[in-house]
């Protein structure tokens, strides 16, 4: 068994070191194309164009979207006013189902449940 930790633990300890190069590496490499971006895109607006064809590639502008609650109270009362379901998604919080379920020793009606059981190895002081 001792053998096994140990094992694990440097290989772990591998692994972490490598992955910090890597994401030293990647971050490097997106902040170099965050900056290529902003040139292309400044570019795009003082031409006034929405795409460029180039031999090596094309490049275009695209607007990405994103909706966040700002309040919760809101938006609740005005998809029950307009019967607009649509807009949530189909999820529940697992702690809150996780502490129902400690406290009623049962889970809330159609809630499936999984565990399984995992293994973390630490290192000794």
């Amino acid at each position: 068994m001792e053998e096994l930790v140990s094992k694990y633990i440097e290989l772990r300890d591998v692994k972490s070191q490598l992955k910090a190069k890597f994401d030293t590496k990647v971050s490097k490499i997106d902040s170099v194309l965050d900056r290529i971006e902003a040139a292309i895109l400044s570019e795009f607006t003082d031409s006034g164009v929405e795409s460029c064809r180039t031999k090596a590639g094309t490049a275009y502008k695209q607007t990405r979207t994103s909706a966040g609650v700002a309040d919760w109270d809101s938006v609740l009362t005005f998809i029950r006013e307009n019967d607009m379901w649509h807009m949530l998604e189909r999820r529940v919080n697992k702690t809150a189902v996780e502490q129902f379920k400690e406290a009623n020793e049962e889970l809330p009606p159609g809630i499936n449940w999984r565990e399984e059981v995992v293994i973390n190895v630490r290192r000794s002081a």
